[in-house]
């Protein structure tokens, strides 16, 4: 029996139950693994001004606020004691906590520890540092979000959820395709947290933040002395700490061209071996990737492998850049809400010329930009934006110009991106760019370069 079942049925026990509750002078509410309000007793419901069939069946953050965490707490993200939450203008000190039922969680239960700041002062008085410090166990790899927090209306954003939706409810490799900042991260946790493997752990791995010398053992692990630095006993790789569950690869069209024939084996053979190993280890996951990038475009320039590519491009996810979507304006209420709240500062309103910005910007940073924004207004208390100045990037190359050298202007422009990218190493730059070193080395020598 679910939670939101018992609350509801019309046994004694029930009955009663509801009865103490209401008769409990601290505020509870109870909310069911969508984070669906099921249970609310009647000081929760004076607090709110309100009786409680106002509130149930509706979602935890539309009555009490986005910055509660029982949502998440009810997916067995995290349990909160001490935590600070702000209703209707009074300071609450609350305890979030699951529900579990035959080892499985099916809901969660968030009370009020102590009604004002002024109460909470005076028990800590009494009890020392120490006492009150609460042991702190180790974050497992977990997916943060679900597909509830993939803000947005319409037809366009309707259509992406249903993606992610089909993309859950299947056991094949996902591509999240998008721009930067338009939400790719977030759209892997909500496909993480439909899934059959919801229960088991989410790790990630960014391809394009680690250097192209220690990718493989981050990926595959190593053997104890496998290399100087080593650990001893040696070390898992990301592979072996996904088993069960999901392997997140953001930024796939960053992994090294040497690289991804024993990803390819991985996928293919569902064994791998670890750095210095001998012996093959088998791994059971799923494997959701995301990029920004054109992969086939870096398959035709010989930077990432057509094979790989295919076996990676199974069920596609396209994240929706924020210039094409029509419901900016909420989008920005929902975010102002949130942010408001972690800052714990009250939520300005947009005025009719704020949301001529929204529309008539074209976010180049996407949802991230947007955040920023958002976040400058809560501060300020001007909503503004930073329009880059056209005329101070560089001239486009006139197509009159000779072909030689139009392609002399574009090689010149990749060679100096990749090593801004790697940061001036240029063996990197080399291998980002599909060429030897060698090539690299005389393309430098060139007097333009100097």
């Amino acid at each position: 029996m679910t939670l939101p079942e018992w609350f509801a049925g019309s046994s004694e026990e029930a009955g009663f139950l509801r009865l103490v509750l209401d008769h409990v002078s601290d505020c509870l509410v109870a909310v069911d693994t969508a984070g669906t309000i099921v249970l609310i007793n009647e000081p929760y419901c004076r607090l709110l001004g309100g009786e409680a069939d106002d509130f149930l069946g509706r979602h935890i953050t539309d009555v009490v606020g986005p910055q509660t965490r029982l949502h998440f707490v009810a997916r067995g993200i995290g349990t909160h004691v001490g935590y600070p939450l702000e209703v209707r203008g009074h300071k609450l000190v609350t305890k979030q906590v699951p529900v579990h039922r035959d080892g499985k969680i099916i809901g969660a239960v968030g009370l009020a520890l102590f009604s004002d700041y002024d109460a909470l002062k005076k028990t800590y008085s009494r009890i020392s540092k120490a006492e009150l410090a609460l042991p702190q166990r180790p974050r497992a790899w977990q997916s943060k979000f679900s597909l509830d927090d993939i803000i947005g209306t319409g037809e366009l954003m309707d259509s992406y959820r249903d993606a992610i939706k089909m993309a859950a409810a299947y056991e094949l490799p996902v591509m999240i395709c998008g721009e930067t900042g338009a939400g790719k991260e977030l759209a892997a946790h909500a496909l993480h947290a439909m899934s059959d493997r919801r229960t088991g752990p989410f790790v990630w791995i960014n391809c394009a933040s680690i250097p192209s010398e220690l990718i493989e053992a981050e990926l595959f692990g190593y053997e104890g002395g496998a290399f100087t630095g080593a650990r001893s006993q040696g070390k898992p790789g990301k592979f072996e700490l996904a088993a069960g569950g999901v392997l997140f690869l953001d930024e796939i069209g960053d992994m090294p061209l040497a690289l991804q024939g024993s990803l390819l084996r991985v996928l293919q053979m569902n064994e791998l071996v670890r750095v210095g190993g001998t012996n093959p280890v088998s791994v059971d996951l799923g494997i959701v990737c995301a990029t920004n990038k054109h992969l086939l475009e870096l398959v035709r320039m010989g930077r990432f492998r057509e094979d790989l590519y295919h076996r990676l491009n199974v069920l596609p996810i396209n994240v929706p850049p924020l210039r094409d979507r029509n419901d900016i304006p909420y989008l920005a209420e929902r975010l102002l809400a949130r942010i408001a709240g972690r800052l714990e500062k009250p939520t300005p309103n947009l005025t009719t010329q704020d949301r001529k910005l929204l529309l008539g910007y074209a976010w180049p940073g996407n949802v991230r930009e947007l955040e920023n924004a958002l976040t400058r207004m809560i501060v300020t208390g001007t909503l503004s934006v930073s329009f880059i100045d056209r005329s101070s990037t560089p001239a486009q190359p006139d197509p009159t110009t000779p072909l030689k050298y139009r392609l002399r202007s574009q090689t010149d422009a990749e060679v100096r991106a990749a090593l801004k990218q790697t940061q001036g190493n240029r063996s990197r730059a080399a291998e980002l760019l599909g060429i030897s070193r060698a090539h690299l080395y005389r393309l430098l020598k060139e007097p333009r370069f100097e």
